[in-house]
């Protein structure tokens, strides 16, 4: 069987996944059609190539046991400019410096779970179109862990839509003077499968309710 393209996200509450679904419908009715921007919300946390068979949805269910459901504070947009995945503008939600980190420290257990398991050489292919854009550091990751964004260089977001340059001054205009604020809520974690460009989620896994933490 040939490899498959699969991801593990950390999901937004669905009170604040209605949030984001706001701003995409925005977006749609401003310029039409953006990547991303039919995916469901969720942050990707750690995306590589599998055998078939692996055992992805087997790592985030035995994570999920183990993770508290948490709050993340939202600061606001922040853009990727020439994203080096698209090469287009990706308008994101960002959150504190301390819960990036918290996040990153959630990413890097997400990783070791999937250690070993990922298909090296697919992996290599599937990024070889980016390759040049990555920084060194990026580089050097997906040749390690098989995700170029890890780590201390992973900006933790949830995503909007990358915005084709000709379509983003009508965004930029329309969005950026209203942010997002507040709380969001995690509360699960999804095992995606990329097919044909798109992101399916194959299964969700609640995170441990906690008293005081409500989606």
């Amino acid at each position: 069987m040939p490899p498959v393209t699969d991801f593990i996200s950390i999901d937004p509450s669905p009170s604040f996944s209605k949030i984001i679904d706001g701003y995409k419908a925005q977006v749609r009715e401003l310029v039409g059609e953006q990547q991303y921007l039919s995916e469901p919300p969720h942050m990707t946390a750690y995306l590589a190539c599998f055998s078939e068979g692996s055992q992805v949805s087997a790592a985030a269910a035995r994570l999920a046991q183990q993770l508290n459901a948490f709050e993340i504070a939202i600061t606001g947009w922040h853009v990727f400019d020439a994203d080096p995945m698209t090469q287009r503008r990706t308008l994101v939600v960002d959150f504190t410096p301390a819960c990036q980190a918290y996040l990153r420290t959630l990413q890097m257990q997400i990783a070791e779970a999937l250690a070993g398991t990922y298909d090296t050489e697919a992996t290599l292919a599937r990024y070889a179109a980016a390759f040049d854009k990555f920084s060194e550091v990026q580089r050097q990751a997906v040749r390690r862990v098989g995700f170029p964004f890890i780590g201390d260089d992973w900006h933790p977001h949830f995503t909007i839509a990358s915005i084709d340059p000709a379509a983003w001054p009508v965004v930029s205009e329309s969005l950026l003077g209203n942010p997002p604020s507040g709380v969001s809520v995690c509360s699960s974690l999804t095992h995606y499968r990329v097919i044909d460009g798109e992101s399916h989620p194959i299964s969700t896994f609640d995170l441990k309710r906690v008293e005081n933490v409500s989606a």
